[in-house]
């Protein structure tokens, strides 16, 4: 069980370095002719998704555990990872059209409640699978 976890941490944090790689080539094409540092908004993404990794999987644990100061915190922790790249991109733009602000926000609004629909769900089945454990 536990290699198992293991796994499973190492898979999440190699998605989510995955998918940062693709918002940075997603920037890159579509928001660089609008004033966007592209190197700058590359550091802020890879700098956040290591965070994002290791403090939405301790928000899970802390959840999954009932123990409500650490899951606060850990989600503050998350929450700040998840949107400092989406903030610099829309603080940063020069002209941006109003089409790409509301993209990123629906992006982020879309991407936000899968995590946290997703969470729910792994956390509703460990806690049943801890159930059966009893």
């Amino acid at each position: 069980m536990l290699k198992e976890k293991f796994y499973v941490q190492k898979a999440w944090f190699g998605l989510i370095i995955f998918w940062s790689f693709v918002r940075i080539a997603t920037a890159e094409l579509y928001f660089s002719n609008y004033g966007i540092n592209i190197w700058t908004f590359a550091v802020v993404e890879i700098v956040s998704s290591p965070i994002l990794a290791r403090a939405s999987s301790r928000m899970a644990v802390a959840l999954k555990y009932h123990e409500i100061r650490q899951s606060i915190l850990w989600g503050s922790l998350t929450m700040v990872s998840f949107s400092a790249p989406d903030v610099y991109l829309l603080t940063a733009g020069r002209g941006l059209p109003w089409t790409a602000y509301g993209m990123v926000l629906l992006l982020m609004t879309i991407a936000g409640t899968a995590s946290v629909i997703k969470l729910q769900q792994k956390v509703s089945l460990q806690a049943s699978l801890n159930c059966d454990d009893d």
